[in-house]
């Protein structure tokens, strides 16, 4: 399924961005983060479909923080490839597409948690379960 992209210039965007500061730890309190990556792909026109990443970051007790950000890319393809996919989403999920706009959401997350309690929080720059 090679041609199913027709074009690999992106244009990543950022489409929702939340983070809430929460109830800091107490002295001692260990607080485990979970970062879980969602993929959607949505097609726009025969022409074009849009991929969705969205990662958000859960802490277990609730400590720290809530964070959520959700970025996409529209991406020219070839419908009649498209078509014959059974999963789009786990098509992208293999491609440079993801890879672009996963890397800027580790990155976004990066600089919006550098004055968070932790620092900036490096989040791995691939998908996560």
């Amino acid at each position: 399924m090679e041609n199913v992209i027709k074009n690999m210039n992106i244009k990543t965007m950022l489409d929702r961005a939340e983070y809430e500061r929460v109830t800091p730890p107490a002295n001692g309190e260990s607080v485990n983060i979970q970062i879980t990556d969602e993929i959607t792909v949505k097609l726009l026109s025969d022409e074009i479909a849009r991929v969705t990443i969205a990662r958000s970051a859960v802490s277990n007790p609730e400590r720290l923080f809530k964070l959520y950000v959700e970025m996409s890319a529209d991406v020219l393809v070839d419908k009649k490839y498209y078509d014959q996919l059974a999963n789009p989403a786990e098509y992208f999920k293999k491609t440079p597409i993801c890879r672009a706009i996963v890397s800027q959401i580790a990155l976004f997350i990066a600089n919006m948690t550098t004055n968070s309690p932790i620092g900036p929080m490096i989040t791995a720059p691939m998908l996560q379960a």
